[in-house]
């Protein structure tokens, strides 16, 4: 079984590995990153380093108003390329999966360039994107 942290994106489900998230945090006031990729909201501090802030709902091109910025979350994202943030409406569960439970799609699912989708899992009959990474936005060029 792996542990995952269940989010919701304008009502769609996601899952991403818990072992790839160092923290869950209220979000803070962002700086603005001028000539920064669309996806990233801006940067905060976070043990004395700066980390860009990216934005989910931007990365899947949710539709809709987000939530009170009271309510959304941010993920610390670490893998072996870097740590940055995830901004997300909500957490809705931490919970476990069979990897049998988790349905493959035909072919790896690519969401744009920077998220891989692993396949989905039911859950609380709800059908959930289960992502296997999250890659960060290069800044535009200026």
């Amino acid at each position: 079984m792996s542990d995952f942290i269940i989010f919701t994106s304008n009502e769609a489900h996601y899952a991403l590995d818990v072992s790839n998230i160092e923290r869950i945090d209220q979000v803070p006031l962002l700086t603005p990153v001028p000539n920064a990729h669309p996806f990233v909201d801006g940067i905060m501090m976070y043990q004395n380093n700066t980390l860009k802030v990216i934005n989910f709902r931007k990365m899947t091109n949710a539709y809709g108003e987000e939530p009170a910025l009271s309510a959304q979350k941010l993920l610390i994202y670490r893998d072996n390329k870097g740590v940055f943030a995830i901004k997300v409406d909500t957490i809705k569960d931490i919970t476990a999966f069979e990897p049998s439970h988790i349905k493959p799609y035909a072919h790896c699912v690519t969401v744009g360039e920077y998220l891989l989708t692993r396949g989905v899992v039911e859950y609380k009959q709800s059908l959930v994107v289960v992502i296997d990474s999250v890659k960060l936005p290069h800044d535009e060029a200026a």
